[in-house]
């Protein structure tokens, strides 16, 4: 794509700043200035879009997603990840990356969820990345990192001795040494950052989601090893001792958190632990009821969610750095991963402070803060237009209608006509895209 003038378009650009009219330069993948003028001076060389009536964004980021995951919304997921060959899963990977980047998610960061000792993750991260498939930028775990009989650890039947070519499960260690060399092997494969598990949680059978799991050794190996590759860690913890003890090791976000006390979340604001909320997947799963297929869960679930509501406001009174995650899979689906907004401003957040989380708060969490998450010089050209202020609803956005395009790292990928008709390409051809976005401007 030729270089691209921005103009009269109303930026909320995800520092916290008010919104304001503003000029935005993208050259190449990156932004190359933003103009608080409507109007800039455009090199000979630049394509200008007049985008009077539309607001821009920067693109939204989601830490907490399962991409492989089934696309049939009532699938048992267990079953299905028994008994789907890996293929398919790569192809129901590849169709929820793709709805995720059309809700306007250029960054996820996947917490596991892989099978058969394959990281599919990482094969998708490659194949986006090449040009092969169009979707958002994805940070890749290969799976996560569980202690026997702990969260994650989902072997089945569970009487059969676990073999990495059968099951679905996460990788299990018991000791210090066994960590180590499971942390090695993903850094071998390609991971991007390290997921563990520290707690019990809903999903996985038989663990309570206040129990500790994993020893302090345990975990801080697993911590010294990611960091020792320069691998952020991302711990899945939702009981209090299994906070600790991540917090304790030097882990750089905790998932969930969902009983986190004030001591702990001061400790956490102190050495920069990011917390990741997933405030709408208890919910989600809660609101299936008897169609969900995993009635221990259900009763975990509901012993969960006022406990989460709770940390959510210890964490933000403590100064936690707080970023969006949904938990995306099968209860939440991949591609409405907006809804999240929508529970954040039930916590009392202002759309401002919601869109933070899945914008600059994101990117610290996830600690590309220089590349991603603000709509500022020098940082990866990835921006949300919209027709609607997101600012006076936040819905606009879970609704997806309002989403006019999406540009990541400079190549605009989606785009919707008038009809609300989608429009898709690596990158889209600037003048059919250019009508499309044009096609339903609103005056402001």
């Amino acid at each position: 794509m030729k270089p691209l003038l921005l103009e009269n378009v109303l930026l909320i650009d995800g520092t916290g700043r008010p919104p304001y009219k503003a000029a935005i330069r993208i050259d190449g993948s990156r932004f190359a200035s933003v103009s608080a003028a409507a109007k800039s001076p455009a090199p000979e060389k630049f394509d200008v879009l007049d985008l009077a009536g539309l607001f821009a964004l920067p693109g939204l980021i989601d830490c907490h997603v399962h991409l492989v995951s089934p696309v049939e919304p009532l699938a048992h997921e267990p079953y299905w990840k028994l008994n789907t060959p890996p293929t398919l899963k790569a192809f129901c990977a590849a169709r929820n990356a793709l709805e995720t980047l059309k809700a306007g998610f250029t960054t996820v960061r996947n917490c596991g969820g892989v099978s058969y000792g394959l990281p599919e993750d990482i094969f998708l991260r490659k194949a986006i990345a090449a040009g092969y498939l169009i979707g958002p930028r994805i940070l890749a775990c290969g799976g996560g990192i569980s202690m026997t009989g702990g969260h994650g650890d989902r072997q089945f039947p569970v009487f059969m001795p676990a073999h990495p070519h059968l099951g679905y499960g996460d990788e299990t260690c018991d000791d210090p040494g066994s960590c180590r060399r499971e942390v090695r092997r993903k850094v071998k494969m390609g991971a991007d950052f390290i997921k563990a598990y520290t707690s019990g949680g809903v999903s996985t059978p038989g663990d309570g989601p206040q129990s500790a799991e994993f020893t302090a050794e345990e975990i801080r190996a697993i911590v010294e090893e990611a960091h020792a590759h320069e691998k952020r860690v991302a711990v899945h913890a939702y009981g209090l001792q299994g906070i600790r003890n991540a917090v304790d090791a030097g882990v750089d976000t905790v998932e969930h958190g969902c009983y986190l006390n004030e001591a702990t979340a001061r400790r956490m604001a102190q050495q920069g632990t990011s917390l990741v909320t997933t405030l709408g997947i208890l919910k989600a799963i809660l609101r299936r009821g008897q169609s969900y297929p995993n009635p221990e869960a259900l009763k975990k679930a509901e012993t969960v969610v006022a406990a989460q509501s709770s940390a959510f406001g210890i964490a933000r009174s403590a100064g936690v750095n707080m970023a969006m995650g949904t938990d995306a899979s099968v209860s939440i689906r991949n591609g409405d991963n907006a809804v999240e907004l929508i529970e954040l401003t039930g916590e009392g957040l202002s759309p401002l402070e919601a869109l933070m989380m899945a914008t600059r708060n994101a990117a610290i969490a996830l600690g590309l803060e220089n590349e991603i998450g603000t709509v500022e010089p020098g940082k990866s050209a990835d921006l949300l237009l919209l027709d609607e202020n997101p600012l006076e609803d936040i819905s606009v956005i879970a609704g997806k209608r309002a989403i006019r395009a999406v540009i990541r790292n400079g190549q605009l990928l989606c785009a919707r006509n008038e009809n609300g008709e989608e429009l898709l390409g690596s990158p889209l051809p600037l003048e059919t895209a250019i009508r499309a976005v044009r096609s339903r401007r609103r005056p402001i």
